[in-house]
């Protein structure tokens, strides 16, 4: 587990640096408590949905040490997130644009294990707010699990998305997650996504049955962002290395993702996104 103290004050400082900067994108973090609940191809299709209005987006691949978002996307960048944060390249020679309106900074994919400070990291955000041009929104894709990475990335950002499935470890895996993040900030806002659910109606019972369980261990219930249902089109888009929203627009999971993403809209353009103070 990690010294909650110690995350915490790094954290503190590094929004502390960030706090300077006065055009931040909108920062949403996508997390979850395990691997293999599809959280990365909900970051890319849900940064594609923001930027169907002409908003700049840049997806940034958090997971330092498995990138994810170059292959659903069926790209190959020369640079990555660690050539930044390593002084080897500038950020705007690493990011691609891979749709309108949409850029990738790519994590990295060379086998060899390395880790991203809370420094580097809003080093990194800072150097993307100082971008011309600006960016509204940074969709953070991170890697699963409880690491020091994907808190410091988390509790950052203005929103989070905690991604699960209806799987009973998964469930316990993000209420894990969701514990660990109150524990450091109890303002840090989380919303829960539901990916691969048969029905609405399980999809509900989910919900339900993660509400009995933090309201009874943690007081609290975070909000519902909606689900994703099952769907072939995913993995057919998986399988091609498309973004789903491109290759199947209509499919029932793009239909639900473009709702998560309206409602990402509207609550940072009523001010009702991002933290509480």
């Amino acid at each position: 587990m990690l010294d909650q103290a110690v995350k915490l004050r790094e954290v503190v400082s590094a929004q502390t640096k960030l706090a300077a900067i006065g055009k931040m994108p909108y920062k949403l973090a996508v997390v979850s408590g395990k691997g293999g609940v599809g959280k990365s191809n909900i970051a890319l299709n849900i940064g594609l949905a923001l930027a169907k209005d002409g908003a700049r987006v840049l997806l940034v691949d958090g997971n330092v040490n498995l990138s994810n978002l170059d292959i659903l996307s069926g790209v190959s960048p020369k640079h990555r997130l660690l050539d930044v944060v390593e002084g080897i390249v500038d950020l705007r020679d690493a990011i691609e644009e891979i749709s309108p309106n949409v850029f990738l900074l790519a994590g990295s994919s060379d086998g060899k294990l390395k880790k991203l400070s809370s420094g580097d990291a809003a080093t990194l955000l800072k150097e993307v707010g100082l971008m011309e041009p600006v960016f509204q929104y940074a969709v953070i894709d991170t890697a699963g699990g409880i690491i020091q990475e994907s808190i410091s990335l988390a509790l950052m950002s203005d929103e989070v998305l905690v991604v699960t499935t209806p799987e009973p470890t998964a469930v316990m895996d993000a209420y894990v997650l969701v514990k660990a993040l109150k524990r450091i900030n109890s303002n840090a806002d989380l919303k829960l996504v539901i990916n691969k659910a048969k029905t609405p109606r399980e999809a509900d019972e989910v919900k339900t049955k993660f509400d009995l369980v933090s309201e009874h261990f943690l007081n609290l219930k975070i909000d519902y962002a909606g689900f994703i249902p099952s769907d072939e089109s995913i993995e057919e888009a998986v399988s091609i290395q498309s973004p789903l929203l491109q290759e199947f627009p209509d499919a029932p999971s793009s239909s639900s993702i473009k709702l998560i993403a309206d409602r990402i809209l509207a609550r940072r353009d009523s001010g009702l996104g991002g933290k509480k103070e």
